[in-house]
């Protein structure tokens, strides 16, 4: 079976559709296991795990200018699980955080006000995580649709205006799943305030210089 990627308040969808579980990225929320899609939604982007290599993910924001990304702190996590294999793979990598990107459709998702964060895996683990690309192969083969993959992220900023913080920011997240395809919407616009979610606490936070 093909990987689904959910866009909802998700990340990439499980082996199996009934298996499709979500944290998100950028930062952690969690999403309904199975959403149903819009009556004129498209189809979600599918995804052949026997072609995927997971260092070639790459995530991105959109927020307002005012808000600042740290050059460090920001994650990945991916969850890889079997319960009849025994498999439970809980592993972190560390993300290269960058102001600009090379893309046309992050091109047109551009706005006033607003700066697009794109974040991407490290070079030095890419064999990790080409190793946990041949896991989610293996499992397909020997185990298909008993299979859970999740990703969640945290990306870490603060407010750049310290004389006034923000009452309410208004965040895009996008996801890109090879470089051949272009950026997508993986979570449109929502407007979070304080204390709404889980690690983005230092969102509302003045930077210090």
């Amino acid at each position: 079976m093909r990987l689904a990627l959910v866009a909802a308040l998700a990340l990439l969808a499980a082996c199996s559709p009934g298996a499709v579980k979500s944290d998100t990225p950028l930062p952690v929320e969690t999403a309904p296991a199975y959403p149903e899609p819009a009556p004129d939604a498209p189809p979600a982007p599918q995804v052949d795990p026997t072609v995927l290599d997971l260092s070639k993910i790459a995530l991105a924001m959109r927020i307002p200018s005012t808000f600042r990304a740290y050059d460090d702190g920001a994650f990945l996590q991916i969850n890889v699980i079997n319960p009849r294999l025994g498999v439970d793979i809980a592993q972190s990598f560390a993300l290269v955080t960058t102001e600009g990107f090379d893309s046309n459709f992050l091109a047109g998702e551009l706005k006033d006000g607003f700066t697009i964060w794109t974040y991407a895996t490290k070079p030095e683990d890419a064999e990790r995580l080409a190793a946990l690309s041949q896991e989610l192969v293996r499992l397909k083969t020997e185990a298909p649709g008993e299979n859970e993959l999740s990703f969640g992220a945290v990306a870490p900023g603060c407010w750049n205006e310290p004389a006034q913080t923000p009452g309410s920011l208004a965040r895009t997240l996008y996801i890109r799943v090879t470089p051949a395809d272009d950026f997508q919407v993986f979570v449109p616009e929502q407007v979070l305030t304080a204390g709404d979610l889980p690690g983005i606490e230092s969102f509302w936070g003045a930077c210090t210089p």
